[in-house]
C-alpha cells in the first residue's frame, strides 16, 4: 500500500540528487509526483521466483538484486525508439538534432544475408496478421537466428508505402500534453497543414477563420488536449479510464501538498506517470474492454500483443528487478482508474489491483508483457521526426534490424497511422529491414546500444565491414581528416580509444601515412559526445548550446571531416539552436552549419533515409529566409537598390532550387501529401510569389 505521505518522505530524502534522465520519461518514479517507493512482500517473492527461472538456478536469500526494488532512483529504460531526440534513437533531437530513426524491438543476432532461400512462411504468425497483410505482398517468416521477419513477395521500389496501419496504442510524453493533440498527435500548425490540400487552401481557410487556433483540454482530467471533437471521441474509449486515474492523482497531489496553488495549467504532478506506464495501462484497458465483449476471451488483437518477444529469460538480475518495479507501478496506476466510493482517506491510498481481473494469470505474464512492450515499441514522432511519445504496433515490430536498412517507419501525417516506407529498391524474397538505432554512430556505439537495449549483436553488411580493423576501408562515421591529402578529401581511421601519443594513420585516398595526435583528437571528440549526452538528457538549453558549439565545432573540424561522429550531429544541433534566427548573425550560423551537415550526411545515410531528407528540408527553409538579412526600406530602383534586389533574387533562386528538391525528396521518404511536404510546398509557393514581385518592381 502506498500513500502520498509515504512518497513525500522519499522525495525529501532524495532532494539534491542530480541524476541525468533519459531523453524520454523513463523512470518509474516521477520527480514531482506520487509513485510507489517500495514493493510489497508478495510481489518481491514472485519477482525472486521469476528471476530464479530466468537464471536457471535457485536464487539465494542473501544474493543482491532485491535492493533495486526499494531504490527510488532506479531507472526503467524507456521504450525503444524509432526517431531520435538523442543519439540512441533515429529521430530528430529535442534541440533539433538527428536521432535514431530506429524503433524498438529486440530480435536475435542478425545474419549478413537477407534474401530468403529455404525458410518458409510462418503459417501461425501469418494467420495472426492476415487481415493487415492482405494485398501487401508480404509474408511473415521464421528466420533462423532472428526470430520472425517480414519477407516481400513482390518487387518494391524506393518511396513505396509498404504498409500503413494504425498503432495498437500511443501515449504522449508528459511535456507535450498542452501542445499536441492526443487524438491525431499533431500540433495546431501541423493539423492545419494536414487538413488542407495546399497552401492556397490553408490561406483561404485562415482568412475565413475556419482553422483551429488552439487545443481544447479534456474537461475531466484537464490534462490531455484535443484539436477536435472527432479526435476526442477517437481517443475516448481508452482515455475514459485514464481520465479517472489522472483526476485521482491530481486530488491526491493537492491533498498531500495543501500549500501548492491549484493551477490547472501546472501539470508537473503528472511526471509520476511517465508515458511507458501510461501506454502499458492503455493496452490493458483496451484488452479488458475486448474481453468483456468476447465473453472473457482475448481476441486477435491481444494475441498479436502476446506474441511479441519478451526478454525476461535473457535479462540480468537488475533488469528483472526493474521489470518487477514497473509491474508494481502499473498495478498502482491501474488502481487509480477504478472509481472509489469511500472516504477521502480511501482515495489517498492506492492498493495494487489484482492483475487476474485484467486477464493475467501470474506475475510472470505481467513482466513478460512489460518486457515485450519495452523491446518492441517505437518512439512516437512528429511528422518532422521530433520524438513526442511512445507507440506500439505488433505488425510493424516484425521488421528486423539492420544498420544498412531498406525501409523506415514514420508518422508522416500524425500518429493515427504509422507507415513503413521503402528507402531502397527491395527485390522479391528479400527481408524488410529497418534500423533501431542512430545510423550516424560508429560501429562500437551501435553494437553497444543494440546489446544493451535489445540483447543482440548486429552482423549486417555494414557491421561486418566495420569490425574488420585490418581492412583498408575507413568508416566515414569514425575517422580523422588528412589535411594534406593530395586528392583533397582523404581520411584515416580514428585512433584507438585510450591512445595517448602521436600515431600514424593511412589515408584512404592518397594512401600516404600521416600523423595524428591521438590524445588531442580523442579528447575533443569526447567533449562533443558529452554535449550530445547533455542534449539527450535535456540538460542543454539553446543559449548554452550556442556558446559551447561556437568553439567546439571549429576545434572538431580541425581534426574530423563533417560526416564523422559526433561532428555531423553537432552541426545540426548548432543549426537548430539558432533557429528561428533572432538576428542576421544567427541566420548566418544556422545556414553555414546546416549546409555543412547537408553536404556531409550522404556519406553516412542512404539518400532516401528520413534524416538526410529532414536536413535538406531544414536547409531549404533557412535559405528561404536569406533575404530577411536585407533591409526592406530601400529604394529598389536606385543603383544600390538594384544591386540589393539582384542579391535577393539570387538568394530566392537558390532557395527555390533547394525547396523544389526537398519537396521531391519528401515525397519519396514520407509519401505524397505528408505534412512536411505540404509545408515545403507552401514555402516554395511563397518564394515564387516573392520572386515575381521583385521582378515586377
Amino acid at each position: 500500500m502506498s500513500t502520498f505521505q509515504d512518497l513525500k518522505k522519499s522525495r525529501t530524502a532524495r532532494q539534491g540528487i542530480s541524476r541525468p534522465q533519459p531523453s524520454s520519461s523513463s523512470t518509474l518514479n516521477g520527480a514531482n509526483g506520487p509513485t510507489p517507493d517500495c514493493v510489497d512482500d508478495e510481489l518481491a517473492s514472485k519477482a525472486r521466483e521469476v528471476l530464479s527461472n530466468a537464471l536457471g538456478r535457485p536464487l539465494g536469500q542473501d544474493e543482491p538484486g532485491l535492493e533495486y526494488l526499494n531504490d527510488p532512483e532506479v531507472e526503467i529504460t524507456n521504450v525503444s525508439s524509432y526517431y531520435s531526440q538523442g543519439r540512441k534513437q533515429e529521430v530528430s533531437r529535442g534541440i533539433g538534432h538527428p536521432k535514431d530513426q530506429g524503433k524498438g524491438k529486440g530480435k536475435q543476432p542478425q545474419m549478413s544475408k537477407y534474401t530468403v532461400t529455404k525458410e518458409g512462411k510462418d503459417e501461425v504468425s501469418h494467420e495472426l496478421y492476415k487481415s493487415e497483410l492482405e494485398g501487401s505482398g508480404l509474408e511473415v517468416h521464421a528466420l533462423p537466428g532472428r526470430g520472425r521477419g517480414l519477407i516481400t513477395k513482390r518487387l518494391i521500389k524506393a518511396g513505396t508505402i509498404i504498409l500503413k496501419t494504425p498503432p495498437s496504442i500511443s501515449a504522449l510524453q508528459n511535456q507535450h500534453f498542452q501542445r499536441v493533440c492526443h487524438g491525431c498527435y499533431l500540433t495546431m500548425k501541423e493539423r492545419n497543414i494536414a487538413s488542407c490540400k495546399n497552401e492556397k487552401e490553408r490561406y483561404e481557410k485562415k482568412m475565413r477563420g475556419e482553422l483551429k487556433i488552439k487545443l481544447n483540454r479534456c474537461s475531466g482530467c484537464k490534462v490531455l488536449h484535443y484539436c477536435s471533437r472527432e479526435c476526442q471521441l477517437f481517443d475516448w474509449p481508452t482515455h475514459k479510464h485514464e481520465c479517472i486515474a489522472l483526476q485521482r492523482f491530481r486530488k491526491m497531489y493537492y491533498r498531500t501538498y495543501p500549500n501548492k496553488r491549484q493551477d490547472d495549467d501546472d501539470l508537473s504532478w503528472t511526471q509520476a506517470s511517465p508515458e511507458p506506464v501510461r501506454a502499458l495501462a492503455r493496452i490493458i484497458w483496451r484488452r479488458r474492454v475486448e474481453r468483456e465483449k468476447n465473453g472473457g476471451k482475448d481476441g486477435i488483437w491481444w494475441k498479436q500483443i502476446a506474441s511479441l518477444e519478451s526478454h525476461v529469460s535473457l535479462s540480468t538480475r537488475q533488469e528483472v528487478m526493474r521489470l518487477a518495479q514497473q509491474a508494481q507501478h502499473l498495478q498502482h496506476y491501474l488502481s487509480a482508474s477504478i472509481p472509489t466510493k469511500g472516504s477521502d482517506e480511501d482515495e489517498d491510498q492506492l492498493l495494487p489491483v489484482n492483475m487476474e481481473d485484467f486477464g493475467f494469470e501470474n506475475v510472470q505474464e505481467v513482466m513478460n508483457f512489460c518486457s515485450s512492450f519495452h523491446v518492441n515499441s517505437f518512439t512516437l514522432s512528429s511528422p518532422s521526426l521530433t520524438p513526442i511519445g511512445v507507440s506500439n504496433s505488433p505488425l510493424m515490430a516484425l521488421s528486423n534490424h539492420s544498420c544498412d536498412p531498406n525501409a523506415i517507419v514514420v508518422f508522416p501525417n500524425g500518429a493515427k497511422y504509422m507507415e513503413l516506407i521503402a528507402i531502397k529498391d527491395i527485390q522479391i524474397d528479400q527481408e524488410i529491414l529497418t534500423s533501431y538505432i542512430d545510423l550516424s554512430c560508429p560501429y562500437d556505439i551501435r553494437q553497444r546500444d543494440l546489446k544493451e537495449r535489445y540483447g543482440f549483436q548486429c552482423d549486417c553488411t555494414l557491421c561486418e565491414k566495420s569490425k574488420d580493423q585490418a581492412a583498408d576501408w575507413v568508416d566515414p562515421r569514425w575517422c580523422v581528416r588528412h589535411e594534406g591529402c593530395k586528392c583533397g578529401d582523404g581520411k584515416g581511421k580514428m585512433p584507438v580509444t585510450g591512445s595517448k601519443r602521436v600515431v600514424s594513420v593511412k589515408c584512404d585516398k592518397c594512401k600516404e601515412d600521416f600523423k595524428v595526435n591521438a590524445e588531442e583528437v580523442l579528447s575533443v571528440v569526447q567533449k562533443g559526445v558529452d554535449v550530445l549526452d547533455s542534449d539527450e538528457h535535456r540538460q542543454l538549453d539553446y543559449k548554452t548550446a550556442q556558446r559551447t558549439l561556437s568553439t567546439l565545432i571549429p576545434n572538431l573540424q580541425k581534426h574530423l571531416p563533417n560526416h564523422s561522429y559526433p561532428l555531423l550531429s553537432l552541426l545540426r544541433l548548432s543549426s537548430v539552436s539558432h533557429t528561428p534566427p533572432q538576428s542576421p548573425k544567427d541566420l548566418q550560423i544556422a545556414l553555414k552549419h546546416i549546409k555543412q551537415a547537408y553536404e556531409a550526411c550522404y556519406e553516412v545515410y542512404n539518400q532516401n533515409h528520413a534524416t538526410p531528407t529532414l536536413i535538406l528540408c531544414e536547409y531549404a527553409k533557412l535559405l528561404s529566409l536569406k533575404d530577411s538579412e536585407q533591409p526592406k526600406a530601400i529604394d529598389l530602383n536606385g543603383k544600390k537598390g538594384t544591386e540589393m534586389k539582384n542579391t535577393i533574387i539570387r538568394n530566392l533562386l537558390k532557395a527555390i532550387e533547394m525547396l523544389t528538391k526537398a519537396v521531391k525528396q519528401s515525397e519519396i521518404t514520407f509519401g505524397k501529401g505528408s505534412v512536411v511536404g505540404k509545408e515545403l510546398e507552401g514555402i516554395l509557393e511563397g518564394c515564387k510569389e516573392e520572386m515575381e514581385r521583385l521582378k515586377r518592381s
